[in-house]
């Protein structure tokens, strides 16, 4: 085993010293960025949150800055990222960091809406330089497929193994070079072994995924996405306004509308008007 990582470290190295992708966030150690790119990124590919990351960290350099902003506004800069409740958590996020900072959560941040395990993680490698492998599911994916190890087991091995696979290697390094490596070369799906600097050694342990993704185009959080557009972009607007433009009936158009309200993304006025919950 010890022979393997140390395999793995010096190839990873390598590889990453001549194929990390460039970021300008990459550099950084100001945790709020950190915090930023990491929930843009969620459920989405790094480049194309890397375009939303520049245009949020020139309206919101600071958690201050957006805490001062309407949560209507927020989520304008966020349409057509999806998964619209990431941008009501960074909304919720920024208000606290606007009254505590980072240093007084320092070390768990898990107090911010939205922050687990591997962001909390992700904002002590990045941001503090500490030894810790971020684990995300392209980090999982390359563990369980070079060293063999299966699913249910991957934690502990990780624990297991964290300060061995970290010795001698900058954590944000290692954790950037897996990242890229899990996007680029070693997928979940058709994985490029041919041009992967671990495949020498590589145990190739790849297990098939029969989760079927729900198809976008008609889902439910299609609708949600559709409904909030509308929401964003007037002043007034009724429920019956929003089953005639996007063809819904009464009982759909009343589920999505639930949804959005338990989500706490909007609200009805005593007029009937749906209107952006900024409370």
């Amino acid at each position: 085993m010890t022979i393997n990582i140390s395999f793995f470290k010096k190839e990873l190295k390598k590889w990453y010293k001549e194929n990390h992708r460039s970021f300008t966030w990459r550099s950084t150690t100001d945790p709020w960025k950190i915090l930023l790119i990491e929930t843009l990124s969620q459920q989405t590919q790094l480049e194309r949150a890397n375009d939303f990351y520049k245009r949020f960290i020139d309206r919101y350099p600071t958690p201050q800055k957006m805490a001062n902003d309407s949560k209507k506004e927020v989520l304008k800069l966020w349409s057509g990222l999806g998964y619209n409740n990431r941008a009501i958590r960074l909304h919720e996020t920024s208000k606290i960091l606007a009254k505590t900072s980072f240093k007084e959560l320092y070390p768990n941040f898990s107090v911010l809406p939205g922050v687990g395990s591997y962001t909390n993680s992700a904002l002590l490698s990045f941001a503090y330089g500490k030894k810790v492998i971020a684990v995300d599911t392209n980090i999982k994916r390359i563990f369980q497929r070079f060293f063999k190890v299966q699913e249910k087991d991957i934690d502990n091995f990780i624990k297991k193994n964290q300060n061995l696979l970290l010795r001698g290697f900058d954590s944000r390094d290692f954790n950037q070079a897996l990242m890229d490596l899990g996007s680029t070369v070693c997928k979940s799906k058709q994985p490029k072994c041919f041009s992967c600097p671990l495949e020498e050694n590589c145990n190739k342990f790849i297990t098939e995924n029969n989760k079927n993704q729900q198809k976008f185009e008609g889902s439910f959080r299609q609708k949600r996405g559709l409904v909030l557009k509308i929401l964003l972009s007037r002043e007034k607007v009724t429920k019956q306004m929003i089953e005639e433009e996007l063809k819904l009936n009464n009982e759909v158009a009343g589920e999505v509308l639930d949804s959005l309200v338990r989500d706490g993304l909007i609200e009805f006025s005593r007029n009937k008007f749906i209107v952006i919950n900024d409370n």
